[in-house]
């Protein structure tokens, strides 16, 4: 937390709430079953990804956000910001006449890129999601609730919450250099939550 924090600060955020992600403790899982959003491959020998499930439920909390609300910026702990982010967003152009609901700051997915999918350029920059491609929530704008769009989830939930794109106007910023990227020499809470219920539930594999 005083990593991100510090980039928070450098980049010139003034306006930050941190809030605690959802843990598989406060969902109790094990005691009431799986909640519904969570059926589907989500079965009890998968104990282990109950804190990426988690960590995705604290995602839609964020989509079911009065309109009043948003727009809203959301990075995951594990996110590092630009110190010029503010400088890099301003060159983003969007048209008044795109609607959108959700704009991802960056992503993994090579097939959102304007060399894989040069259609989806709107303009220098900023690229239409390609439809029921899924991109990384690790930082995103959310413009407007998109909750009732994005459920019932299925398979890879925490990934699932842009898989809708033909339903939901998603955007990614292709930009260099990129304004936010992981940090994948840091464990996230998320990623620890799973080693440790997988350790738990495998005990005897090393």
């Amino acid at each position: 937390m005083r990593r991100i924090e510090k980039h928070l600060e450098l980049a010139g955020f003034r306006n930050v709430e941190i809030f605690q992600a959802r843990t598989p403790q406060g969902e109790d899982f094990q005691g009431r079953g799986l909640p519904p959003v969570l059926k589907g491959r989500w079965k009890s020998d998968l104990q282990h990804m109950w804190g990426t499930a988690a960590c995705a439920l604290s995602h839609l909390d964020l989509m079911k956000l009065d309109p009043s609300e948003l727009p809203i910026i959301v990075f995951e702990d594990d996110a590092i910001i630009s110190p010029h982010f503010f400088s890099y967003l301003a060159d983003i152009d969007f048209p008044d006449e795109v609607e959108w609901d959700i704009c991802h700051l960056s992503y993994f997915n090579e097939n959102l890129g304007s060399a894989k999918y040069p259609e989806g350029v709107v303009n220098k920059n900023l690229l239409r999601c390609a439809p029921n491609e899924i991109t990384c929530m690790h930082s995103y704008i959310l413009n407007q609730p998109v909750f009732d769009r994005v459920t019932p989830l299925h398979e890879e939930i925490d990934c699932q919450l842009a898989h809708q794109t033909d339903l939901i106007r998603s955007f990614v910023i292709e930009h260099g250099p990129p304004l936010t990227s992981p940090d994948f020499e840091l464990q996230s809470v998320r990623m620890e939550l799973d080693e440790i219920y997988w350790a738990k539930n495998n005990p005897n594999h090393n």
